[in-house]
């Protein structure tokens, strides 16, 4: 179908909103979207719709358009203004229209634009054209037609204006005369659009002029077949959309291409004809955070917002289980769904066609110098070398097992290929060596299971990943030419047949696994299993990672996670998966930074590079009620609340649409902030934007909330509302005593008056009161032995200071390099937490180390080596720009270099940062005890990097 395909989502009173029929809509500066109404005029959040006209005479709004930092619109009863965006928007009335037609006021003004010298434009119902300026208004007659017509109008480059009226045609002002004049007679013409030097009419066709020497000349006609153009729009990529009053909405990539149908499609395997209505008016608005385009319709049958998702489909492609996919540097691909496909880029897109017709194939890799290898089933198993679509070579593997499933070429031109069993089982993988001679790596060259994925680095290691909990991860050793057996035990519990099905190793030659018990992480030591609120110990079936060390998973129910740091996001069908469930090892990206994935209804790609998701927009606060009271004051400073008293927020994240945004919020005391890790204690709030707070105990707090909306977002940065709980005089404790003496003093009189009567009651209250204060009492020793325990964890942060102290004591002003040094000294030895501190810098091709260390006769350090990120962990730390703390040294340094012989020092932390000068240099600190340094140090040295920074000018050298 030859169609343009959106998700979308239709905003009328059925869904919930207070309106049917829509005529504008316009985005604010602060992101809100304004709608104007035959119900009148709403701002528009995602969720709410705040109703703002509701002292004006005519709730009819026509046009709205931004103007000097708010908005105008026109009703029907005059033009107005919204100011105060920012804040809280007012609505101010810039001119009263009239019912006198001969007036020199607006009559039914029904249109308006704002040119680019700020003057103000209005068309009126009696075919008159208005301009307002400075307070000023005057009216332009420009045709003897009075009947009621609704007038267009558009503003060209030159700040030309130009009117469209239905029944007169085209008319431009001309500035010497002060008069409309006629340039084109054209009739039932209701839309118009200026754009660059092109002028496009729209009535019962599509009618596109050239504008040269100011008069326009037709350049092309597009009929549209029996309907009528109502609206005309182009977006920032002068790509252009059109709307007619049967409800049909088109796009043209240019005005060279044909109009295409725009349709939705909310899911993959189905694209439906949106029933529209009549469409008055089309505007696009783009979200900030990811650059994605937003096609807001305004029509009789409500507001419609359409918008492209983060995966396509390729044109020509069967919604069908690929095996896999390959992708050379060309941007070209092949997938074998039973028959190959090659998929081709195209303008919008790509598109696939079927090739090599007569064999059934159940995978495909391309080398880079243009050989294509393909295996088949039918009528043998089959590895086929092409070389410009010729076949070169066959290989029989039909004595060996069942069907190829998956093939890799390494940098040396070997393939490694991977084959199903048949009944007897596979051990291994087989090898087509650059030279076209076969090899198999068995038993004897260190298999002993089957396996089912490999990859190689950017450094050149081979791994491959296989079944079995002790045999499912392997490392080539081209010295011994056999595979090694790494398989570090699990940490947790395997399930039923556990398998490694898939394997990257990042630019870091960080080993990733998809496995049957989750997405796992082997960092040359120890085995990590990936868990936060989506990823777990369920199926992972495939995994591909970015240069910047983002990972991409296909799992097997959840769809497509990005990971990313400690944090993952899942998108599934509602950003274009056809379906949640992966394909096996079939995820990969190509040049262009896109991600390719495949299900079992069919394959797909991003849009735009899938190297890094945007953030989702922060939540802001719609209301704050106390106890059902609304806060109307500035609450943005401090919220305070007495104790006993319930907080209800409502808040949005201003996305669109809103619909299953999710919110976490956490609640923080504020001596505790900075002490907490970044992801530690987020409460979900599922899709809900309302949170209760009651029954919190005094103090000072934060409150966090962070949102996570659909379409390939992450979480976004929290906000933060400052609460302070207080409890009132009468819930305090003195006033609980005051009320225990004076009940006392009173049972005293009264036991003394009516002591034999009242005896045993008094037992009864007395007791009632020591049990009262015991619970006070129990409580107070529990806040002391709260703070008791918070002491003991400031003991850590307090060494650091005393260190930080006697380093900072010691450089003066303007301080030199010498001093510096001395500094490092006097801290080392007055402390007996840190044995060796240096700057390290480079100079010519050599590292620089100066420094003191009370493990050297001296004291004082000096040592040039040569520049080697590969040997160096300074040299590391410099040219990647990264902190590296190490706490022992012989089993974590291998993560960042080459193995080293055993060092004197276990605990070590690097500090990289650029002096004022641009000079690269690193703070070095030492320690001869393992697990010495935490993050309380590394914030330590990052303020005396910074304090070096700004007490040195100039640079070091030898």
């Amino acid at each position: 179908m030859n169609a343009q395909q959106y998700g979308y989502v239709q905003y009328h009173k059925e869904s919930g909103a207070p309106f049917d029929k829509v005529n504008t809509v316009l985005e604010d500066s602060e992101g809100f979207v304004w709608i104007g109404s035959d119900n009148g005029l709403y701002r528009f959040d995602g969720i709410g719709f705040d109703f703002y006209s509701i002292h004006n005479e005519s709730q009819t709004i026509n046009k709205l358009q931004l103007f000097d930092n708010g908005i105008v619109f026109v009703n029907d009863k005059g033009l107005h203004q919204i100011k105060g965006i920012k804040n809280q928007p007012q609505i101010e009335t810039l001119l009263e229209g009239t019912i006198n037609k001969k007036s020199n006021l607006p009559f039914y003004p029904n249109n308006v634009i704002v040119s680019k010298n700020k003057s103000i434009w209005l068309s009126n119902s009696n075919h008159v054209i208005g301009k307002w300026q400075d307070g000023r208004y005057e009216s332009h007659s420009f045709s003897s037609s009075t009947a009621a017509q609704q007038l267009e109008i558009q503003e060209d480059s030159k700040q030309g204006i130009w009117i469209l009226s239905p029944l007169d045609g085209l008319f431009k002002l001309n500035n010497s005369t002060n008069r409309f004049e006629k340039k084109i007679a054209i009739k039932n013409a209701t839309s118009l659009l200026i754009q660059n030097n092109h002028i496009l009419v729209g009535n019962e066709s599509l009618h596109i002029y050239t504008l040269s020497g100011g008069t326009p000349t037709l350049h092309k006609t597009i009929p549209i077949v029996n309907d009528q153009i109502s609206a005309i729009y182009s977006d920032k990529a002068n790509q252009y959309y059109v709307g007619t009053k049967k409800g049909n909405l088109f796009k043209m990539k240019d005005l060279n291409s044909p109009l295409k149908s725009i349709y939705g499609a909310n899911e993959a395997h189905r694209v439906e004809k949106l029933d529209f209505g009549h469409i008055n008016e089309i505007y696009m608005t783009t979200d900030t955070n990811s650059n994605k385009d937003k096609l807001w319709v305004s029509a009789s049958s409500g507001l419609w917002l359409l918008q492209q998702r983060f995966f396509k489909t390729v044109n020509n492609l069967p919604m069908n289980n690929p095996i896999g996919i390959s992708i050379n540097d060309n941007g070209k691909a092949w997938a074998p769904i039973n028959n190959l496909y090659e998929i081709s880029p195209q303008q919008d897109g790509f598109t696939a066609k079927p090739i090599y017709k007569n064999l059934q194939v159940n995978y495909v890799a391309n080398q880079n110098d243009g050989t294509l290898w393909v295996t088949t089933s039918t009528p043998k198993v089959e590895l086929l070398k092409f070389v410009n679509d010729e076949i070169t070579r066959r290989y029989d593997f039909h004595d060996r097992g069942e069907s190829i499933f998956n093939l890799y070429p390494d940098s040396k031109g070997n393939l490694w290929l991977c084959q199903a069993p048949t009944d007897k089982p596979i051990v291994g993988i087989a090898q087509v060596s650059n030279n076209g001679n076969v090899k198999y790596y068995d038993e004897a060259k260190g298999f002993s299971s089957r396996v089912l994925s490999l990859k190689e680095s950017n450094r050149g290691e081979i791994y491959a990943a296989g079944i079995g909990e002790r045999s499912y991860l392997y490392r080539f050793d081209p010295d011994l030419d056999r595979f090694i057996n790494l398989s570090p035990e699990l940490p947790f519990k395997a399930m039923l047949n556990f398998e490694a099905h898939d394997l990257t190793i990042d630019d870091r030659g960080v080993v990733w696994l998809a496995t049957t018990d989750g997405l796992l992480r082997y960092d040359g030591e120890k085995i990590l299993l990936i868990q936060n609120d989506i990823l777990g110990q369920e199926e992972v079936r495939g995994v591909t990672h970015y240069s910047n060390g983002n990972i991409w998973v296909a799992t097997a129910t959840k769809g497509l996670v990005f990971h990313q740091g400690n944090t993952s996001t899942v998108l599934g069908e509602s950003e274009g998966l056809p379906a949640v469930i992966s394909a096996y090892r079939c995820i990969t990206t190509d040049k262009e930074g896109r991600l390719w994935a495949g299900t079992p209804e069919g394959l797909v790609y991003s849009r735009i590079s899938a190297s890094n998701l945007p953030f989702s927009s922060k939540p802001r606060i719609r209301k704050a009620i106390i106890d059902g009271d609304e806060l109307i004051e500035n609450f943005k400073e401090v919220i305070e609340i007495k104790k006993n008293q319930q907080l209800e927020l409502q808040f949005t994240n201003l996305s669109f649409p809103a619909k299953d945004v999710q919110y976490q919020s956490r609640l923080l005391p504020n001596e505790d902030i900075d002490i907490l890790l970044e992801e530690q204690l987020w409460q979900s709030n599922g899709n809900s934007n309302t949170i209760l707070l009651n029954e919190i105990e005094p103090g000072d707090y934060s409150l966090q909330l962070r949102a996570r909306q659909p379409g390939g977002y992450q979480w976004s940065n929290p906000i933060e509302v400052q609460l302070y709980i207080y409890t009132p005089w009468y819930a305090q404790n003195w006033f609980y005593y005051a009320i225990a003496v004076f009940a006392l003093t009173f049972i005293g009189f009264y036991f003394r008056v009516y002591a034999k009567r009242r005896f045993e009651r008094l037992q009864a209250v007395l007791k009632y009161s020591n049990e009262k204060l015991a619970k006070k009492e129990e409580l107070l020793n529990q806040k002391i032995k709260e703070l008791e325990e918070k002491g003991d964890q400031l003991v850590s942060a307090t060494s650091n200071i005393e260190t930080l102290e006697l380093f900072i004591k010691g450089i003066p002003f303007q301080a030199s390099w010498n001093d510096i040094i001395t500094a490092m000294g006097k801290a080392v030895t007055q402390t007996a937490d840190i044995n060796a501190f240096e700057i390290a810098f480079k100079e010519g091709n050599e590292i620089v180390h100066k420094g003191y260390s009370d493990q050297e006769r001296s004291g004082f350090t000096f040592r040039a080596k040569p520049f080697n990120p590969k040997t160096s962990l300074t040299c590391w730390a410099m040219e990647n720009d990264e902190e590296v703390l190490i706490n022992d040294f012989v089993k974590e340094h291998p993560i960042f270099i080459q193995e080293k012989d055993v060092y004197r020092f276990n605990s070590l932390l690097f500090i990289p940062f650029t002096l004022e000068n641009n000079q690269p240099v690193v703070l070095c600190a030492y320690s001869i005890n393992k697990n010495h340094f935490d993050e309380n140090d590394l914030i330590m040295f990052r303020i005396l990097a910074q304090f070096i920074y700004l007490s040195i000018h100039k640079a070091i050298t030898k």
